[in-house]
């Protein structure tokens, strides 16, 4: 694979594993390219063929493919994910259909490490939304308190 064929991966799936989720820097290096239909089953080495994914992902699928079975592994661009799985408060996904369930069993996508790292992600963005709230809320204070101090300097020079 050239140079920038690999960087036209990383950005299509925004530098996090097609399987996961990973980031990047969160994984602390590049990630790996799987071939979603493997090349021992004929698959191709072209970009609607590869998903960028970290290696352990990568790992657990391996040459799996199944593509006309219930049994598959879901390419994460090509299927709706959010038909087959949703993912829980606690971070642990489940699957919506056969398929799904399927895929997070045999990718092992609630292995441990994982659905800390869901949890964390979800309370994250929970503080960041938390925080452009009070950023919010404390403009709309410091144009009060602006507005109340010109009112106050105004009455004063009325005096």
């Amino acid at each position: 694979m050239r140079r920038g064929e690999r960087a036209a991966l990383r950005k299509q799936y925004d530098l996090q594993c097609g399987y996961c989720g990973v980031r990047e820097t969160d994984a602390g290096a590049a990630l790996t390219i799987d071939h979603f239909q493997p090349q021992s089953k004929g698959g191709s080495q072209t970009l609607d063929n590869l998903v960028y994914c970290c290696h352990a992902c990568n790992e657990f699928k391996g040459d799996y493919w199944q593509p006309d079975s219930v049994e598959r592994i879901l390419h994460p661009q090509r299927d709706d994910l959010r038909e087959h799985i949703a993912e829980d408060e606690n971070g642990l996904l489940r699957g919506l259909s056969q398929t799904g369930s399927f895929h997070i069993r045999h990718l092992k996508l609630n292995r441990p490490a994982l659905v800390s790292y869901r949890r964390e992600r979800r309370l994250l963005a929970a503080e960041r939304e938390q925080q452009a709230r009070m950023a919010e809320r404390l403009l709309r204070l410091e144009r009060q308190i602006n507005h109340l101090t010109k009112q106050v300097e105004r009455l004063k020079g009325e005096e």
